[in-house]
Formats: C-alpha cells, sequence, structure tokens
C-alpha cells in the first residue's frame, strides 16, 4: 500500500529513506565544500606568498652581496708564473700588481731514518724524552716492539714528533722519526733513554770534532771602503759532501751628500807688455801672443759598487769567490753549499771593493747542518732549517713555508727552492665577481618569473620553460593565475624593471652607468628575425662576453655601478644593488608586505574553518532532525501496516466462508 520503505521495512517498491537523508545532506553541504575549497585557494595563495618571501629573500642577499662589506669587487686574486715553485692566496688588504721573489731554500724539518732494524727487534721500557726547538716531551714506555713503541710515541707526542715504521725488507725494518716544527731552531734531539736508542738503532751517531771549523764567533770583522784582511783557520779544514759555509753580513751605506767640485786653481799669468810715455803721450806694447792652457774641469770620483767581498782561500794558492754579500743594512745569514767551496780550505781573505759602503762579517762557520750538538743523524731525510727568500734584492729568511708578512695582503706557500725568479700577480677576483652577478641576474628573473606565473593565466608561462623538473612544473601549474588581477605585484615587477634599466652615477671616472652597458639587458644576445616572448616578460639575459670586457676593461667601474658611496660618509647608498636591496626590504622584513599577506590569509583561514565547524555543526542537528523525522514517520508507517494487514484479514476468505 505504501510506496515508502523504512528501515526494517521491507517494501522493493517503495523509497530508500537512508539514502533521501544522504541526498538531503548533500545539498545541504554545498555551501560547506564551498567554503573548504575557499580554504584550499587560501591555503595555496600562503604558499605561493611565503616561495614569493623566499624569492624577494635571495635577491634581496644578492644585491646586497654586490655593494656589501664583503662585496666581491674588493677580492683579489694571486698567480704565480711557476706554481711548482709557491703558491699564494690574497686577501682583500693585497695590492694589485705584480712582485718578483725568487725561492732560494724551503723551510725544513728533521726527519731521519734508523738503519735496518730486526723485525723481532725489542725496544726496552724506560723514560724516552724528545726535544724540538724549546719544547721537550718525555714518556714512560713498558718495553716492547719497534712498532708499539712507534704507536705510543704518536699517540703521546703528537705535536712534537711523530714516528714510522717502514718495513724494507721481509725481515728488518726502519723507524723514521719527524719533528713537528719547521726552521733552523726547530731542531730535533733526544735524551734520557732515547739518545741510547737512537745510536743503538742507527738513527744518530756521535759526531767526529773535525767535522766543523769556526771564524768570527763573538766577533765583528769590519771593512770600510777600499779596505782588506785575511783569517786564517788553525788548520786545514776538509769540506766533505753535506756541508755548508755559515756566516752573516751586513752593509752600511756611508754615502753623504752630493759631490761638489772644488773650488780652481789658479794658472799661470803672462806679465804686462809694458808702455811709453813721451810728453804726455802713452803708447803700450803689443800683448804677447801666447795661448795659456786652461784648468781641467774637476770629475767626481767613480762610485764602485761591489759586494763581492769574500774569497776562500785553498793549499796551493788555490781561491775560490764567494756569493755577493747581501745588500741590507741588518744582518743576514748567508749558506753557500759544499758544491759552491773548496774541498780544502785553510782560511779567508776579505777585500771591501766598494766607495760608498762599510762591509761587516761575523759567525763563520763550516759544517754539517745535519749535527745536533756532539751528535749527528747517520740518515737524514731533511733537515730543520729556515726559508730563505730573495725579495727586492734582500735575503730574507722565515722558520716556515707559510709566509704570510712579506707581501701585504699574501700568503705565500713555498714549495721546492729555485734559481729563477717568480712572479706573482695580484689582480681583482673577475670570476667572482662575475659569479655574483650572473647569481644577482638569475634570482631577478625567478621573481619576474613566478610574478609572471601568479598573476597570469597563460600556460605558455610554463610550457616555455625548459628547466622545470616534474615537481616544479605541477607546483607552478597549480599556482597559474592564483593571483590574477592582483594590482600589488604587477607594481613589484614594474619596479623592479624600472631599478635595472635606471642609469647610476659611477663617479667622474666610471666608464659604466647602465647594466645593459655591461650586457645585461632584455635583449642583450642581440635582435633575432623572430619574436621571443620571453623577452616582452622581463626576463634579462647576459651577454657574458660583453661582461668580461666590462670586468676587464674597468672592473671598479662595475663595482660602482651596483653600490657606491657619494657622500663620503663610508655607506654606500648609490646604484644598482643598492636600490634593489632597498625595494625588496619592505616586503621581506619581519613584519613586512609578504608577512602582512600571509598573515591576513591565516585570518581568512581560520574565520573560514570557524564558519565551517559552525555550519558543520548546525548540519548535524539537521541530520539528527531528518533521523528523527524519519523514525516517527517509520513508526507511522508500521501502524498503517499493520493496519492494512488487520484489513486484508477481515477481507479474506476464511470469511466469506462462513457467511
Amino acid at each position: 500500500m505504501s510506496d515508502i520503505s523504512i528501515p526494517g521495512i521491507s517494501n522493493n517498491n517503495g523509497m530508500n529513506t537512508s539514502k533521501m537523508i544522504d541526498d538531503l545532506m548533500e545539498v545541504e553541504r554545498r555551501p560547506v565544500q564551498r567554503l573548504e575549497s575557499r580554504v584550499e585557494t587560501y591555503q595555496s595563495q600562503q604558499e605561493a606568498w611565503r616561495a614569493m618571501g623566499r624569492a624577494l629573500g635571495r635577491l634581496r642577499d644578492s644585491a646586497r652581496t654586490l655593494y656589501g662589506f664583503e662585496n666581491p669587487f674588493r677580492d683579489r686574486i694571486a698567480t704565480v708564473s711557476d706554481e711548482s715553485v709557491l703558491r699564494a692566496t690574497a686577501t682583500r688588504q693585497a695590492e694589485e700588481g705584480i712582485e718578483e721573489l725568487t725561492v732560494l731554500q724551503t723551510a725544513g724539518r728533521d726527519r731521519f731514518a734508523s738503519d735496518p732494524v730486526p723485525r723481532d727487534f725489542r725496544v726496552p721500557p724506560g723514560r724516552y724524552q724528545f726535544t724540538v726547538g724549546d719544547e721537550t716531551r718525555t714518556v714512560r714506555f713498558g718495553g716492547g716492539s719497534l712498532r708499539e713503541f712507534s704507536d705510543d710515541i704518536n699517540r703521546r707526542m703528537e705535536n712534537v714528533v711523530q714516528t714510522s715504521i717502514v718495513p724494507d725488507t721481509t725481515d728488518t725494518q726502519v723507524l723514521i722519526v719527524e719533528g713537528q716544527q719547521e726552521g733552523k731552531d726547530a731542531t730535533l734531539t733526544f735524551g734520557e733513554d732515547t739518545r741510547s736508542l737512537m745510536e743503538q738503532i742507527g738513527v744518530m751517531a756521535p759526531a767526529r770534532p773535525d767535522q766543523r771549523a769556526e771564524l768570527l764567533q763573538g766577533e765583528t770583522l769590519r771593512l770600510e771602503p777600499g779596505q782588506e784582511a785575511q783569517r786564517q783557520l788553525p788548520s786545514r779544514f776538509t769540506i766533505e759532501p753535506g756541508m755548508v759555509l755559515r756566516f752573516e753580513a751586513r752593509t752600511e751605506d756611508l754615502s753623504q751628500e752630493p759631490w761638489t767640485p772644488p773650488p780652481t786653481p789658479p794658472g799661470p799669468t803672462l806679465p804686462d807688455s809694458g808702455s811709453v810715455t813721451l810728453e804726455g803721450i802713452t803708447i803700450r806694447n803689443d800683448a804677447l801672443g801666447l795661448d795659456l792652457p786652461q784648468a781641467e774641469q774637476q770629475q767626481p770620483p767613480e762610485v764602485v759598487e761591489n759586494n763581492q767581498a769574500m774569497t776562500m782561500l785553498g793549499p796551493g794558492g788555490a781561491t775560490r769567490d764567494l756569493p755577493a754579500l747581501p745588500e741590507s743594512s741588518t744582518f743576514q745569514t748567508v749558506e753557500v753549499p759544499a758544491s759552491q767551496l773548496l774541498s780544502t780550505t785553510t782560511g779567508f781573505s776579505f777585500r771591501n771593493q766598494n766607495t760608498g759602503r762599510a762591509l761587516e762579517v761575523r759567525n763563520i762557520e763550516i759544517m754539517d747542518p745535519t749535527q745536533r750538538g756532539d751528535a749527528a743523524p747517520r740518515n737524514a731525510l731533511d733537515t730543520a732549517r729556515d726559508a730563505r727568500i730573495r725579495y727586492n734584492g734582500i735575503e730574507i729568511t722565515r722558520s716556515s713555508n707559510q709566509v704570510d708578512d712579506l707581501i701585504p695582503g699574501v700568503t705565500l706557500d713555498l714549495r721546492r727552492a729555485s734559481d729563477r725568479p717568480v712572479e706573482i700577480d695580484v689582480q681583482p677576483d673577475r670570476e667572482t665577481a662575475k659569479n655574483s652577478i650572473i647569481e644577482f641576474v638569475g634570482f631577478y628573473n625567478q621573481v619576474v618569473r613566478d610574478i609572471n606565473i601568479y598573476t597570469r593565466s597563460d600556460q605558455d608561462l610554463i610550457d616555455q620553460i625548459d628547466y622545470f623538473d616534474d615537481t616544479e612544473r605541477q607546483t607552478m601549474q597549480d599556482r597559474l593565475g592564483i593571483f590574477q588581477g592582483d594590482s600589488s605585484l604587477n607594481q613589484l615587477r614594474t619596479r623592479m624593471q624600472t631599478i635595472m634599466m635606471n642609469a647610476y652615477d659611477t663617479g667622474p671616472d666610471g666608464t659604466y652607468d647602465m647594466l645593459a652597458q655591461i650586457g645585461i639587458s632584455t635583449n642583450a644576445s642581440g635582435a633575432g628575425g623572430n619574436l621571443d616572448m620571453t623577452r616582452l616578460r622581463g626576463y634579462l639575459e647576459i651577454n657574458e662576453g660583453q661582461l668580461d670586457d666590462a670586468l676587464a676593461t674597468d672592473f671598479e667601474s662595475v663595482g660602482q655601478l651596483f653600490g657606491r658611496d657619494t657622500n663620503g660618509d663610508l655607506v654606500v647608498d648609490r646604484g644598482v644593488g643598492v636600490a634593489l636591496q632597498q625595494f625588496v626590504t619592505p616586503y621581506v622584513q619581519t613584519g613586512g608586505i609578504v608577512a602582512s599577506r600571509t598573515d591576513s590569509l591565516d585570518t581568512q583561514i581560520d574565520n573560514t574553518q570557524n564558519r565551517i565547524a559552525r555550519y558543520n555543526e548546525r548540519l548535524q542537528d539537521y541530520e539528527q532532525q531528518l533521523r528523527n523525522d524519519f523514525g516517527r514517520m517509520e513508526g507511522m508507517m508500521n501502524q498503517l501496516q499493520d493496519s492494512a494487514t488487520a484489513l486484508d484479514r477481515l477481507g479474506g476468505p476464511s470469511n466469506q466462508n462462513g457467511q
């Protein structure tokens, strides 16, 4: 009888009340769905603003990098003509220009090897003392193999001495001992039980007394101009390979005021020719017709500058001239290897050939540089010595191969000695400056790209960008036109484009005042035959050849283009970088435009979500009301069903048969 289906009541032709309730609720939920869609839009816009803020932040930072305290236009780079001899690094304090020096000797450290030692050699227990320079360290070793001894020393003397084991044969091994400091004063010596161990395994041996000769110790020999002298050794001294002659010398300039010629001496004169006077008339005799010689013009004395003053003397009248003394007002150490000396010497002769210099020599010694007191290494792999450099004609010594106090702002790393000068060329770091400019333009183009995509619905804006990966492309696809019609973003793009095209004062000597002049513009690669839509969208191009030329031609002007102090108050106040940084900062600073936009969207999201929550509460009440109403209807239908059944029974066959 009924065409409505109620749960619990079977009626194949009736209506499904649960579906009816769901359909009614679906209609009522449509406003909520619209609100939820609005929240998703707000959230997408919020993330887009945050992405814009990050892009603007990168642009601001890159702009500030081009003119700030650490801008690349103050960086310097040092190149050397032979990096196998030395390497150089320059700081911002380095002056541009070319310097020349010669590495006479690199600094070294003591490095000694033992004789081959059996693999089963045992180091006895004891106190083992090592000294490098003025630092002494002592350790106790309880005894063990040479390997165990080496490991213990390395662990406990890391900054003083290090050792290593080299298995030279299948049955023997060699111990290498190396001091950890450089310079002639960083000699490696051994004390206590170490001395006996080093002699036992052949690292050290007692020094022979005939391996050293000395002169002028504690005495200074002074040679005035033209003066000569000789000094004899107590006995003949044989110079063995590996020995050196070492002494100290200096030059004193005796030149005075510029030379002035003496007064011209009086020369011979002719007597008066005389005269005759008669009756008041005087007649003079003719002058003598003789030409007297003129006094010669006085010439300044010849100036002689020759510092070759020392000659080694040998038996049988043998001689060997030694290198010229250094031209220095302070004592410099001169070292001459055995290869430049006589094999046997008896003494030295000295002669000052200069006319305006005095020469002084002291502390002459011929010795084995590896000797350490009363001991000498048997197998010296290297020795402690100072680095020696000739710079501006002066020989300079340093205790390390890292020299940072010779050329202001330049650190030298000495690699090997060479008799050929090495040029050090300090120039602006043009490559770093170029990369910073390219990075700046790249960040600018990213901001323009994002603004174009956010404010327009043109699919070509995404399709024409070939460097997106799949994730980036999908993200930008979702944000296409998300701020269409937003005037603030359009104004941002327009203002940035104006800043990048403007001219800036780079000073009276500046070559460039616009980015286009250094190869940065919307058409930097030149006009082509076809219309390039990317150029109409504000993207900048870089002509690297033109940029390289600008950096090479007037590096300072390029830097001034991005930032310049125009009033001398030490504050950079004019330039592309300054203008763009100042314009972008209000967008990205704390509480700035981007933050305000995201905060506003936060508020809208919260308000919309509150509306959704309230609406959902009302929907719950409404759904409950529907279920209650349909429940009452179900009760009424049950009653009607029961009444219909009762009526059917009253009119059934049994009643008819009973009539």
